[in-house]
């Protein structure tokens, strides 16, 4: 490799191997391959720095992404729109939003054309802050630059603004996945649920579940967990409990997670009896109650001022090769 006459070859083999390192999440060995063609008097390429940046994202490592990407001016390597994406995943995987917002606006000034993946990028480096209006600005920035929103880009959004408590908005981002062909997955409306609940929605969430069922989407243990919290706090709690343990699923029967989340629902709307009668029924469903469940329905039964349901609970525990736990 190391000739008097520096060949093609020799420069694609090195870049074939800092692109392997990449793609098996290996930063330093990619790093190292950099310094030996440097050492070799080879001039790395684009290819070569773009698989390198690549790598230290994955790795978590964007000060040496970021570095790479400022090295690449500095040799007269000019970076191109899949150097600065993966230097914005870089920086989004390291939670550095600011950074990965700059580095977008970038693009703009040194005349590199973002694509969808940027927007992406971007959009995601965002999702775990509370920068929901962000998020919204990207997406309507990709929208001013005639480019379509992807599942990735409505994903990251619904989820920045759930966690802001900004249930409308992300209500608002699955009618528009809907509107453009693209239908939400179970895992949008888990996300869509978790904003209804941080923001207290129940009704909205019961909708939330009859759409899915609408567009032929079996709600998962998260749908239903994220309903029963709800329905839970709900005063009138008295249908939504049902609702709580069953999916509507006739080809699915609760499990004990359902269960547990149907009993702590309960719990938290101060329906002790009802989560008492749940306990009941996992027994008759033949369903062993996890820790969760006896110490809830435990707790329950004894803040109630008759005797005979802590009786019942501790009975049936009783039955089993189980202990209840101590409250």
């Amino acid at each position: 490799m190391y000739g008097a006459k520096v060949k093609p070859n020799v420069i694609f083999s090195y870049n074939a191997g800092i692109s392997a390192c990449e793609k098996g999440e290996q930063w330093q060995p990619s790093l190292a391959l950099l310094s030996l063609m440097r050492e070799a008097k080879l001039e790395p390429t684009f290819i070569s720095y773009n698989a390198a940046i690549s790598a230290c994202g994955k790795g978590e490592q964007w000060q040496r992404a970021m570095a790479l990407l400022s090295e690449m001016y500095q040799v007269k390597v000019k970076p191109d729109v899949i150097s600065y994406n993966a230097a914005i995943s870089a920086c989004g995987k390291g939670e550095q939003w600011q950074r990965a917002m700059a580095l977008l606006n970038e693009m703009y000034q040194v005349k590199v054309k973002p694509d969808v993946i940027s927007y992406n990028a971007g959009i995601s480096a965002v999702e775990e802050t509370e920068q929901w209006q962000r998020s919204l600005a990207l997406l309507n920035e990709m929208r001013e630059a005639k480019l379509e929103p992807t599942f990735v880009s409505y994903g990251a959004a619904i989820s920045a603004c759930g966690k802001d408590e900004q249930w409308q908005r992300a209500l608002g981002l699955l009618s528009a996945m809907r509107e453009a062909k693209l239908e939400p997955t179970v895992t949008f409306y888990n996300t869509g649920l978790s904003a209804c609940e941080k923001g207290e929605q129940w009704q909205r969430s019961l909708t939330l579940l009859s759409e899915m069922r609408e567009a032929k989407l079996e709600p998962d243990v998260i749908s239903t967990t994220r309903r029963s919290a709800r329905a839970g706090r709900a005063s009138s709690g008295s249908a939504l409990w049902l609702c709580s343990v069953r999916c509507g699923r006739p080809s699915r029967s609760p499990t004990s997670f359902s269960y547990s989340s149907g009993i702590s629902a309960c719990e938290k709307g101060e329906l002790w009896q009802r989560a008492l009668a749940l306990l009941s029924e996992m027994w008759e469903a033949k369903l062993v109650p996890n820790v969760s469940a006896t110490a809830l329905g435990s707790a329950r039964a004894r803040r109630a001022s008759s005797g005979s349901w802590r009786w019942r609970c501790s009975a049936r525990c009783g039955r089993r090769s189980w202990s209840p736990t101590q409250l």
